[in-house]
């Protein structure tokens, strides 16, 4: 083995002085390779947190990790709400080193929270990813609600947060994914644990067509909202491929169809690097909404890895009446979420906003006259292009956005539309620049700035309702 050396670390929120979680992602230059802590998909406990592949991801913000000599670009982060320090060149050769970073928290989320609604863990059969890594890994990268969606399993993360101590940092939210072989892959969350049930209390699957499965969840969880995940990712696991579903005519020669979901997981995270499905997935939602159909649009990582598939990488931000990690309850984060009180997000923070309707909301626009203020906010990593705005699932408008602008605001804008008919709204925001190395792997899946919202419903014709532009029913 090469000579190895100890770097600690410090990491400190600026604006407190105190220390925090973070992440570090080191990096070989000069020749040397890229660092390997780990080569499997379980972190390797250090010193204030854990190692795993080329990444430190920490609870406590101090800690020591051991280095083969050679020379490192470091960055420090703690996702997207916050800027990130670069330490360029970090020689680590016989005398120990250190790495301090403050970090600031420069997009203001007030009033949102992050979370990510499809998560795996070796409670899954196809994960190794031990529960207590997943704890470390997204409250190092400042995602507010860890929910649990194994495979035909409740699994509860809330003691294990409590052990480690994360819950000022981290709230938690125990789901499932109802994984299916004729049908499809489900989440269904919040979902009570049962320890006496097979799955700890699972939605049964066995001998039930999808209608019956959607029926279970309604019935003995009631609080929980339903998604449809990655419906076009694969033919043998998506819903809409293994159906046939057609979005456009509403039909599906699979019989038992069933419409009764909350939300279709529009970005998941497996698809990200190469946008795969991402295009399709957002036309079928854009003719559901038009037929008049109240789907939740949402991005979620699917993360099975502690490598480039990263936790949080997308996430949502859902608008709830309080973000305290404490006392948030998975309920009010699904009633939210149900009502289209959210966007995803691999980076960008988006606001838009009519008056005083929100995403989700019905705002007036009589006589066809309708305004809309947009506002992207980002962290100087992440880099913003452009912001397009549909109306009715048709491209409108779209703006440039200065690549180079470093700042935490970087676009707002007052936008005034006139309106044939009642209308839904959505913005998109899309950046070209890998987030490497925070994220992704830098070779082959890189991870880009995407974000995208739920809509504003307009209405023309005063009756307080929204009528669909397209209607089939």
């Amino acid at each position: 083995m090469s000579p190895r050396n100890a770097v600690t670390f410090d990491i400190r929120d600026a604006a407190t002085g105190r220390p925090m979680p973070g992440k570090l992602s080191f990096v070989g230059i000069h020749g040397t390779p890229l660092p390997q802590f780990t080569h499997r998909d379980v972190g390797l406990r250090i010193e204030g947190g854990i190692a795993a592949y080329h990444r430190v991801m920490s609870l406590s913000g101090e800690g020591r990790v051991e280095l083969p000599h050679g020379h490192y670009q470091v960055t420090v982060s703690r996702g997207p709400e916050w800027d990130a320090v670069v330490v360029p060149d970090l020689h680590v050769g016989a005398a120990p080193v250190a790495v301090q970073a403050s970090l600031h928290h420069v997009v203001d989320t007030t009033g949102w929270i992050s979370a990510d609604f499809h998560v795996h863990s070796a409670a899954s059969s196809d994960c190794r990813v031990p529960m207590e890594d997943r704890i470390f890994e997204f409250a190092s990268d400042g995602v507010d609600m860890l929910v649990s969606t194994d495979h035909n399993y409740i699994a509860d993360y809330a003691p294990l947060i409590e052990e480690l101590g994360a819950q000022d940092v981290l709230a938690s939210m125990p789901g499932d994914e109802i994984t299916t072989g004729l049908w499809g892959h489900f989440g269904a969350m919040p979902l009570a644990p049962d320890a006496g049930e097979a799955g700890q209390g699972a939605p049964q699957v066995r001998h039930r067509n999808i209608a019956q499965i959607f029926g279970g969840i309604r019935k003995t969880d009631p609080a929980a909202f339903v998604q449809v995940n990655h419906p076009r990712l694969d033919e043998e696991i998506g819903y809409f491929d293994l159906t046939g579903f057609n979005a456009a005519s509403e039909r599906a020669p699979k019989r038992m169809f069933s419409f009764d979901f909350d939300a279709i997981e529009v970005l998941n995270g497996y698809q990200d690097a190469d946008r795969r499905s991402i295009e399709r997935n957002i036309e079928d939602w854009f003719l559901l909404l038009s037929h008049g159909r109240r789907i939740t649009a949402t991005g979620n990582s699917d993360t099975h890895h502690l490598h480039y598939n990263l936790g949080g990488y997308p996430r949502n931000y859902v608008q709830v009446p309080d973000g305290d990690p404490r006392t948030l309850k998975g309920a009010d984060v699904a009633r939210a979420v149900r009502a289209g009180r959210s966007f995803f997000t691999t980076g960008p923070f988006v606001k838009v906003t009519s008056g005083n309707a929100g995403l989700g909301d019905l705002a007036p626009a009589p006589g066809g006259q309708a305004e809309l203020d947009i506002e992207v906010q980002a962290a100087p990593w992440v880099e913003v292009g452009s912001v397009t705005l549909y109306l009715n699932g048709v491209e409108t408008q779209r703006f440039a956005v200065d690549p180079g602008d470093a700042t935490a605001l970087r676009f707002k804008k007052h936008v005034s539309v006139k309106l044939e008919r009642d209308t839904f709204a959505v913005a998109r925001v899309d950046g070209n620049r890998l987030m490497w190395p925070v994220v992704g792997d830098g070779a082959h899946f890189g991870v880009r700035a995407l974000a995208l919202t739920n809509p504003i419903y307009f209405d023309t014709n005063g009756n307080r309702r929204f009528d669909a532009p397209k209607p089939l029913r």
